[in-house]
């Protein structure tokens, strides 16, 4: 029951003016933010994009991603000198080009002239130095930072060319400057913006997207910017609308509550491929799932155990039943595009050969172990866990599970060693570039456990940190793909992952929607995107 006007009016002798008029206030905000939101939500005759999504950001900070959906709409806002384009191939972008000196240390980079940020500020060379720099400020919360710590210094040379000097060869350095992590910034707008920048991107980017606000656990908007350097996009609006759940995107999907959504439902792609009112768009992925093992606890710290893992589960029931073949499983620890890539011998279907494992490491009867998942934020992951316990129980391990939203979770992963919970998680890992160095280093070298890296599992193995050390710095391909083949015949042996399968990429939009650009690393670009 609530108050209508005419209530209101008949209701005042009951009130004070001052409440009355309070009131009045109230209703009219309420009727005015339920309006905003409906018309967010329900788009207008100026082109408005709804796009359901199935997490919420943990930050906002290009800086600071790790999360390759959050990256790809931070990168509406925010842009890079170069870009990896649809088929691969490395793109100057914000750049115009790039020379390196003979003994691969000196990278000079030309920068396009015209380009103001949203701020109305241009950018400059000293706008792509401050961007940089800010990586490698150990206050700034960089979770790649140490990819980066090859850079030795920065230079302005003028106002569209910067210099910049590494420490030692980095034979994939170019690739570095691909990503969201690197995107350039005003500097007016980040020190303007101060530690905000987490949850807000105002006047930061170059990009055909200005940001407008995020409202946490609900929606990020973004609108169009008119001066865009790159042409004015066709959408007036994006709105990222925050569905957790895949069956309540699709739902809101088909009702025309939404216009797109990331990743639907797998057992409804064969049907939804049939509907003349919504077009599917697939890409190769470079995202590799997994079981994240923590090496450093109890009975994991066994490899045997960590094989016996591997042999309990079927990795091609889960691909064909889970997630209904969308998916290939992992035969490396690597996709198959990527540089270097070597298929190893599968751990194939073997409960006995668990069983005997796990007699073998003590632990006859098994023995008790939480897995964690996130919700949302990939293919049936509530589901492939819920696969994954069952296996693992069918050869004697009682498996806990525990299921958080996708910031809570990013909380729980960067949690130093002496601090985490982890035991079992489920993960993936996608990369901008097929180089291996940048899926290896930040996951598996022993200098980047959190909070300083991806290397979740705390494995520490001499023979791999040597191997990753030299072969980034090797400029030699047939040298460095083979120190790559034998990092990933270390790691298939080891284990420090449940090595499950590669995720296809799926996007769902209305028939009305075009122009929409899919990239090999689960990315979209919304540049070109219009819809009728």
């Amino acid at each position: 029951m609530g108050y209508g006007i005419g209530n209101l009016s008949r209701s005042t002798s009951a009130l004070t003016k001052i409440q009355a008029i309070l009131l009045i206030v109230i209703v009219i905000v309420s009727a005015g933010g339920y309006y905003v939101y409906q018309s967010y939500m329900k788009g207008s005759s100026e082109k408005v994009l709804r796009v359901g999504i199935g997490i919420d950001p943990d930050t906002l900070d290009p800086a600071g991603q790790t999360t390759t959906l959050i990256s790809n709409i931070v990168r509406m806002v925010v842009e890079p000198l170069f870009i990896i384009d649809v088929n691969g191939k490395l793109k100057p972008w914000l750049a115009e080009g790039y020379e390196v000196s003979p003994d691969g240390l000196t990278y000079t980079i030309r920068i396009k002239k015209g380009i103001k940020f949203h701020d109305g500020t241009p950018l400059t060379a000293e706008a792509v130095k401050f961007s940089l720099e800010r990586i490698l400020d150990p206050n700034v919360r960089v979770p790649g930072r140490h990819n980066y710590l090859v850079i030795k210094e920065i230079e302005v040379v003028d106002d569209y060319t910067v210099r910049i000097r590494l420490k030692h060869t980095f034979a994939p350095f170019i690739s570095l400057l691909t990503g969201t992590t690197t995107g350039v910034m005003s500097p007016n707008a980040v020190k303007k913006l101060g530690e905000d920048i987490v949850r807000n991107l105002k006047g930061v980017g170059t990009g055909p997207f200005k940001f407008v606000e995020w409202v946490k656990g609900d929606r990020i908007v973004l609108e169009r910017n008119d001066e865009y350097w790159g042409g004015k996009p066709k959408l007036k609006k994006i709105v990222f609308k925050v569905v957790p759940d895949a069956n309540t995107r699709e739902a809101m999907l088909l009702a025309g509550d939404l216009d797109m959504i990331v990743l639907p439902p797998a057992a409804d792609i064969p049907a939804l491929a049939k509907r003349s009112d919504v077009k599917l768009w697939f890409s190769n992925a470079s995202r590799t799932m997994f079981i994240g093992i923590n090496t450093q606890y109890g009975p994991l710290k066994d490899v045997r155990v960590r094989q016996a893992l591997n042999y309990a589960v079927d990795k091609e029931a889960i691909v064909k039943n889970v997630l209904l073949g969308l998916g290939k499983p992992l035969d490396a620890p690597i996709p198959w595009f990527f540089f270097s890539y070597k298929p190893l011998k599968p751990y194939e279907y073997d409960p006995e050969k668990a069983k005997k494992l796990l007699a073998e490491a003590g632990y006859p009867n098994g023995f008790e172990v939480t897995l964690f998942a996130p919700n949302g934020r990939y293919l049936f992951d509530k589901e492939v866990a819920e696969a994954v316990a069952s296996y693992l129980e069918a050869v004697g391990i009682k498996v806990n599970i525990r299921i958080h939203d996708w910031p809570t979770y990013v909380s729980l992963l960067f949690q130093p060693r002496e601090k985490t919970q982890l035991q079992l998680f489920l993960i993936g890992f996608g990369v901008g570039t097929p180089d291996p160095h940048f899926q290896y280093y930040l996951t598996f070298h022993s200098k980047t456990f959190p909070p300083n890296g991806f290397n979740f599992f705390f494995y520490n193995n001499s023979e791999v940190d040597t191997l990753l050390d030299e072969a980034v710095k090797t400029l030699d391909p047939e040298k460095r793909a083979a120190m790559y083949q034998r990092v990933s015949e270390i790691l298939w042996h080891d284990c420090p992952w449940i090595w499950l399968y590669v995720q296809s990429y799926v996007v769902a939009t209305s028939s009305k929607v075009r122009g929409l650009i899919m990239y090999p690393y689960e990315m979209f670009d919304l540049r070109e995107a219009d819809i009728e």
